[in-house]
């Protein structure tokens, strides 16, 4: 489904978009969801003026995790203001979300779950006042290797941590021993491999 710009204005979260494009987004992943939020990473060509985000009130934090010429990544989690309650009811029944892509013109993503529940999510946007553009309903079979489903950054995370012993029983090492390794924050690596764990339970649950 898609969201326009009005759809962003409705939902309180403009100018956290607004922001990220006047940054050049280069790149955007959702890292969790939850219904009326989220923690997203967001890739830009110019760092986010972090004044302006840290007042924010709907960013409940955010963190700046890598520096490079010509990219910047940003973690980002936050709470829609004005998209009610029974959204995140409704959003947990959902399998996941997957392929968000901002644009300058608005966003797209794939809901995965039952049509019952998709139908259901849409219609709570559109309850209060938000009208997602559902393109297309069909199948979704997965990819053909459990590692498909992970980003890039999640398979580094998760081979990673197997490779430390981050997954002998006991444990050998933390997530702050995984996140020194990969030179991230230790909260970026737990959302990494939380992220990755479900959707490879997802696989086989």
């Amino acid at each position: 489904m898609s969201l326009s710009d009005p759809a962003f204005d409705r939902m309180g979260i403009a100018e956290l978009v607004s922001l990220s494009r006047d940054a050049g987004v280069l790149g955007f992943e959702e890292l969790a969801c939850h219904g009326t939020g989220a923690i997203v990473q967001v890739a830009v060509e110019t760092p986010i003026d972090e004044d302006r985000l840290s007042g924010l009130e709907y960013v409940d934090w955010w963190e700046r995790i890598a520096d490079s010429v010509g990219e910047y990544r940003y973690v980002i989690a936050f709470t829609a203001p004005a998209l009610p309650a029974e959204l995140a009811d409704r959003s947990d029944e959902l399998i996941g979300t997957c392929e968000p892509d901002v644009t300058d013109r608005g966003a797209t993503l794939s809901l995965v779950g039952s049509q019952e529940t998709i139908s259901g999510t849409v219609d709570e946007y559109e309850r209060a006042g938000i009208s997602p553009d559902l393109r297309k309903l069909g199948t979704y079979d997965g990819r053909d290797h459990p590692l498909d489903e992970l980003t890039d950054r999640q398979r580094e995370a998760v081979r990673t941590a197997y490779e430390m012993g981050y997954y002998e029983v006991p444990r050998t090492v933390t997530t702050e021993d995984v996140a020194a390794e990969l030179d991230v924050d230790p909260s970026t690596i737990a959302e990494h491999l939380q992220r990755a764990e479900r959707n490879l339970l997802g696989q086989h649950l």
